[in-house]
């Protein structure tokens, strides 16, 4: 009888059925920066435009520490590994304090499970193309787009 409640226990903890509770995820997948300014633009412009590039999502906060950016964020799932992709352009910007808005892309893998799951995202800025270092971040006005809602952003205003 124990085995039977204890095979009904774990079958009920792994199934991918609704959660009202917010969870925190235990797939982690892989979040990356592309420095590239044609995909910012064709993402830009399919946002413009109500064509999503990108998985739905909810931006929840964002903050810095030395040169990593942390970003908050939720979306429904549960069954897959989901990835984060944060689209920067390539062009340096001129002005002071620097000013950058980019896109956070979110891939869900056809996850249809419907867990409510958040996470947060870690990016090392001094990494890639970027090379920023954490006085440049410091002064940073930076804007994230939300990839599947245009009208949802986050602002690190130094």
């Amino acid at each position: 009888m124990k085995v039977l409640q204890i095979s009904f226990f774990l079958f009920l903890f792994s199934s991918c059925e609704e959660s009202a509770v917010d969870q925190t995820s235990s797939l982690k997948g892989i979040s990356k920066v592309t420095v590239d300014q044609k995909q910012l633009e064709i993402t830009w412009g399919n946002l413009q435009f109500d064509r999503q590039s990108s998985d739905p999502f909810k931006l929840k906060t964002l903050r810095h520490e030395d040169s990593i950016l942390f970003i908050d964020v939720a979306y429904s799932g549960g069954c897959s590994t989901h990835n984060f992709e944060l689209v920067w352009p390539e062009v340096t910007t001129m002005i002071y304090p620097p000013r950058y808005t980019v896109v956070l892309m979110h891939g869900a893998n056809d996850d249809s499970c419907e867990a409510y799951l958040s996470e947060t995202l870690q990016f090392d800025l001094s990494k890639y193309e970027l090379g920023l270092s954490p006085d440049v971040i410091d002064i940073m006005d930076l804007t994230i787009i939300n990839g599947s809602n245009p009208d949802e952003s986050l602002k690190l205003n130094n």
